[in-house]
């Protein structure tokens, strides 16, 4: 605001003050308020029925309306049937993202992603290349997947894959290009002493120290 007369921001509801030509101030009222001020409700709303409603109720605000809403019914004019609605306010509802669009978008644009990286020419060459390994650009024509030699990687001297998984621990297989030789070198912890086993579960978390239980077996 400019001029003395608005520094104290006379007008109410939304009016927008403004120096007069003669001196003082005069309030550009928003719809549905009048008077000096903008203090006065000149427009009932609700005379229009926005509420949609039967049972709803209408009540008059300045420049404005609310509905109050029946059970299972829920939308700024209660124009909306939710199950789940427990009635009361109105409120407006916020339209939700439109989230086919924005996935055909998304994959417009990983299409051309494949284009870039020049995935044709690369799908079906034994390879994996991960740049192409998405659905847009094909998977890279199964390269990536498990159909191919899963230890073609392995340059170990022994075939790891027929220890694979045979419970003997082969360390030269326990790498990730041989797969970890199927956790086969993974320590198994022994049973609890049998000695301790009874006392110990009975004893457990009792708030004092037992060394003969103190380890990961028991």
């Amino acid at each position: 605001f400019s001029g003395y007369d608005c520094d104290s921001d006379p007008c109410q509801n939304g009016g927008m003050c403004q120096i007069s030509d003669g001196g003082g101030y005069r309030c550009d009222c928003p719809e549905g308020t009048m008077g000096t001020n903008c203090e006065i409700d000149s427009l009932n709303e609700c005379d229009s029925n926005p509420c949609r409603h039967p049972d709803a109720i209408c009540q008059d605000k300045l420049g404005d309306y609310a509905c109050y809403c029946p059970p299972k019914h829920a939308g700024k004019n209660c124009e909306m049937y939710d199950r789940n609605a427990s009635g009361g306010l109105g409120v407006a509802i916020v339209a939700r993202k439109d989230t086919n669009t924005y996935y055909a978008k998304d994959l417009e644009l990983q299409r051309k992603q494949c284009l870039k990286n020049n995935c044709s020419s690369k799908r079906g060459n034994q390879r994996c290349d991960e740049e192409c390994n998405t659905y847009a650009c094909d998977f890279d024509g199964n390269d990536c997947s498990l159909g191919i030699n899963p230890w073609v990687n392995c340059t170990a001297s022994i075939k790891c894959w027929e220890v694979f998984m045979d419970g003997n621990c082969d360390k030269e297989c326990n790498n990730p290009q041989c797969l970890f030789d199927g956790r086969d070198c993974e320590k198994s912890l022994q049973p609890c002493n049998p000695v301790y086993d009874a006392y110990c579960q009975k004893h457990y978390a009792n708030g004092h120290c037992d060394y003969g239980c103190n380890n990961a077996e028991c």
